[in-house]
């Protein structure tokens, strides 16, 4: 549940951006996280996960680094691979630097050697809780689905992640809330609206549930909920109720900047990440 998003004047809580493979980062997550530190008044961390395994493994002998054309092979050294992932670490953390400083957002980073769960762990139980952790890298594989996961299960403390898929779009739209239960409403709701107004978008509700019987008590719910709220529109319920492909499909259609929902719920099942986020076709802020 968004129950709070810390600001920077509060010496607790901020956005923590997860760097570390050795990929690019996604250019609509380093968007998203500007907006949302924006949104928020909070500040980023870059944080830039070391795989410890790759670590270990320089001191097996059998490990051998392959070339990319497959013809050449040689030891993998401790000393190397340091220096590549230093690098890597400093072109990463630059890319975010640079797009916080153009939107006057505070900046920190850091380097820290664990698991991304571990690592993220303990950067969010120095600063917490009311973190938001955005994952750079887009959720494209199973492998990837599987961390965001277990991310959600075993960091405690957070407001929600932020993650996109591939060839996921930054563009003008509109931030789109997709209520599952009503227990999360009020925290949706004012977190989309401070979302929506670093740019003036608007806020679109769309009502979700297995049945007709569901939606018709939580349309009735959210509009008894809303109220007056200015500039939040619910969306007529979808044909198709309870197929989340159909819903994922609708949602796209509506081209919109982000999309806030539940983790583990219709539109974002546990067991499948990387597919529902590439659907959507933007980032998603999901929260528990």
């Amino acid at each position: 549940m968004i129950a709070h998003v810390a600001e920077a004047s509060e010496g607790r809580g901020r956005v923590v951006v997860r760097l570390g493979d050795f990929a690019c980062s996604s250019a609509s997550a380093i968007a998203a996280t500007i907006h949302v530190a924006q949104a928020f008044r909070s500040q980023i961390e870059g944080l830039f996960v070391e795989n410890p395994d790759l670590h270990a493994a320089c001191s097996l002998g059998v490990v051998r680094e392959v070339a990319l054309h497959g013809r050449k092979s040689q030891k993998l050294a401790a000393s190397r691979l340091s220096q590549d992932a230093e690098h890597f670490a400093v072109a990463a953390q630059r890319q975010l630097a640079d797009a916080a400083s153009r939107s006057g957002v505070a900046f920190t980073a850091r380097v820290i050697r664990d698991t991304a769960v571990g690592a993220l762990q303990t950067a969010c139980n120095q600063s917490g809780p009311w973190n938001i952790i955005v994952f750079a890298e887009p959720i494209a594989s199973p492998e990837k689905s599987t961390l965001l996961c277990d991310v959600m299960a075993h960091v405690f403390g957070t407001t929600g992640t932020i993650a996109s898929g591939r060839f996921s779009s930054w563009r003008k739209g509109p931030i789109l809330v997709a209520v599952e239960d009503v227990e999360r409403l009020n925290g949706m709701i004012r977190a989309a609206q401070q979302l929506a107004a670093v740019e003036g978008d608007d806020v679109l509700l769309m009502p979700i549930g297995p049945d007709e019987f569901a939606l018709d008590w939580l349309e009735s719910e959210i509009r008894l909920t809303l109220g007056e709220a200015h500039g939040v529109s619910v969306l007529a319920r979808a044909s198709h109720v309870g197929f989340a492909d159909v819903l994922r499909a609708d949602i796209a259609a509506r081209k919109p900047r982000l999309v806030i929902a539940r983790h583990g719920g219709i539109l974002l099942p546990v067991d499948d990440q990387a597919r529902p986020l590439a659907e959507l076709g933007c980032p998603v802020f999901q929260v528990h």
